[in-house]
């Protein structure tokens, strides 16, 4: 588990640690703690009577920085991922356990993460027009056991057997969370490699966590940033079938984005005249997936030469 300035969610997690219906073998929780300049440390060593905690600092920002760091303070054959606002169920280290040991051609396992609203409910606004997945990492709700495709694996409930790290495969340091405007997609950039390389996945149906969403959170600016994260992480997700597809280009994203993005302010500007906020929302949240997806593809294109 990787943290920066956790305290607002640590102890909620770590008190349901607490509770957890583990499995009979050894296990211990390795949190990083990612530069916190709040009272982090102090709630982690609070729990180190109650829980195997280690901590260990590292005043790097980024969380495959400290995730990175983590793995090679973990010991055993499976190295469970999850974050600091993420609330297990008491079984879900026993559910996730069960599904490794029975699947063993497998080397990646994902589980369900549910929502934990701020009031206890989806504002209505909320579930008409915002993607709960790419903006709260949530799992759809009819996503059930079995194989999945490695990019719905997320990083709140995420598991990967020791022997992929023995062959030396870790996590792309130059995205995911960190100061200023990161590549959000950190564990998905790790998975999706994971899988070209030959490994496998499985969705744990019943291994639950919870994700604490804050109410600042539920702000349309906020979820508008994250429109821009994704694009620039879309960027590198698709990129890789994409080039040399044909594709008229511009500064390395096709060219018909650009034309995109001159529509989607228009509509923008028309629900702001209209006074329609779902018409605005929707397209600012584009413009800013696009111009997320523009800037990696300029940058990109610009490194290349």
């Amino acid at each position: 588990m990787a943290t920066h300035n956790g305290a607002g969610t640590l102890p909620r997690v770590l008190d349901a640690y607490t509770q957890l219906r583990y499995p009979a073998v050894p296990w211990k929780i390795v949190v990083v703690d990612n530069a916190s300049t709040d009272g982090t440390s102090a709630i982690l060593a609070a729990y180190a009577g109650r829980l195997p905690i280690e901590s260990i600092y590292t005043p790097r920002r980024g969380k495959n920085i400290a995730l990175n760091l983590g793995v090679a303070h973990c010991q055993g054959d499976l190295v469970v991922f999850t974050d600091d606002d993420a609330v297990p169920q008491a079984d879900w280290l026993s559910k996730l356990f069960e599904v490794v040991i029975s699947r063993p051609e497998f080397d990646i396992f994902g589980g369900g993460i549910d929502p934990l609203w701020p009031d206890g409910q989806c504002p209505p606004w909320i579930s008409r027009l915002v993607n709960l997945g790419a903006t709260f990492a949530v799992t759809p709700v009819d996503l059930g056991e079995g194989p999945v495709p490695a990019a719905q694996v997320w990083g709140p409930n995420m598991a990967v057997r020791r022997r992929v790290f023995d062959e030396g495969h870790r996590f792309d340091e130059s995205v995911g969370p960190s100061s200023g405007q990161y590549v959000m997609g950190s564990e998905v950039e790790f998975t999706t490699r994971l899988e070209r390389a030959g490994y496998r996945a499985w969705f744990a149906a019943a291994a639950r966590v919870g994700h604490i969403i804050r109410s600042h959170q539920l702000q349309p600016a906020w979820i508008i940033q994250r429109g821009y994260r994704l694009g620039r992480h879309m960027f590198h997700q698709e990129s890789s079938q994409a080039m040399g597809n044909g594709v008229p280009r511009l500064r390395g994203a096709p060219r018909w984005m650009y034309g995109k993005l001159v529509k989607q302010a228009a509509q923008a500007f028309i629900g702001r005249v209209k006074g329609d906020f779902d018409q605005r929302f929707l397209a600012d949240w584009e413009i800013s997936f696009l111009r997320g997806y523009l800037y990696e593809a300029a940058r990109h294109a610009k490194s290349a030469h």
